[in-house]
């Protein structure tokens, strides 16, 4: 069984709808997957209609932006109710906490002397989670930089110039958000020296950890996925793919073997 719990659609910033993921993960070899867009679940109903009747199976998945001692804290649900009230009222206030950001962003990239206004900024339709790659597409569009990587190099990237951090639910209050809704929290695509942390966030109520996960040398992965096993904590893992050509959907996957106690959590079928 091949697994991918880490993908985007056009809900948040990924390059694919949500039928057109379904479609692409199946002429893939994908087995599973797990629809984690930022900030919405308006994705996972559309994915999952689309999956039947048929053989690949989508989770309902979110990622949600939380904020931890002044840093992003990407939180993953993972069968989670996606029309649940807990999420739509942390959603809500998601959405208009990324406007502001947004805003504040623009205004930054003002005060460096690049012209660009919010009304530049035009996330696709039916995108619910507008973002810094909105940004960083929209400089392109306007002619400020060559690509969507030079302008987070320049100017977007974590604690460059015009970064402004995300202000966002606590990690607690995102666990309990996603417990709310019925779905499993797992720490999005945490760094090898956060595995201090584990036990702590453990007694928070995490469930789990993105421990596999593209490119993360297979040593670093592995002291990773130790910790957490060491604290008690669920495996994971996604590519956290939003469209990139390279590496293609379904080249990078995870089997039962490697997840097995989040696949018998999930009440995925391994015969």
């Amino acid at each position: 069984m091949r697994l991918d719990l880490h993908l985007h659609t056009t809900c948040s910033d990924g390059l694919l709808g949500p039928e057109a993921l379904v479609a692409a993960a199946a002429a893939a070899g994908l087995n599973v997957i797990a629809v984690t867009d930022h900030d919405t679940t308006a994705g996972v109903g559309p994915a999952r209609r689309a999956a039947q009747p048929g053989p690949l199976r989508v989770i309902s998945g979110i990622e949600l932006s939380c904020t931890d001692r002044g840093t992003d804290f990407h939180m993953l649900g993972y069968g989670v109710d996606h029309a649940h009230d807990s999420l739509t009222r942390v959603t809500a206030r998601l959405a208009t906490l990324r406007r502001e950001r947004v805003a504040d962003i623009v205004g930054r990239l003002a005060g460096l002397g690049v012209a660009i206004t919010p009304d530049d900024v035009a996330p696709p339709p039916g995108n619910v989670a507008v973002g810094r790659p909105h940004i960083a597409v929209a400089l392109v569009r306007l002619g400020k930089v060559a690509t969507v990587q030079e302008a987070f190099a320049r100017w977007l990237r974590d604690g460059g110039p015009a970064h402004v951090p995300h202000r966002g639910p606590t990690p607690e209050e995102g666990i309990g958000a996603i417990h709310l809704a019925g779905g499993l929290a797992v720490w999005a695509h945490p760094a090898p020296d956060d595995a201090a942390r584990f036990g702590a966030l453990r007694g928070l109520g995490l469930d789990g950890v993105e421990a596999l996960r593209p490119p993360l040398a297979p040593a670093l992965s592995l002291a990773i996925e130790q910790a957490a096993r060491a604290a008690g904590l669920l495996i994971s893992g996604g590519s956290d793919w939003h469209g990139a050509a390279r590496p293609a959907l379904g080249t990078w996957f995870v089997t039962e073997r490697h997840i097995p106690r989040l696949v018998e959590r999930l009440g995925i079928a391994t015969s």
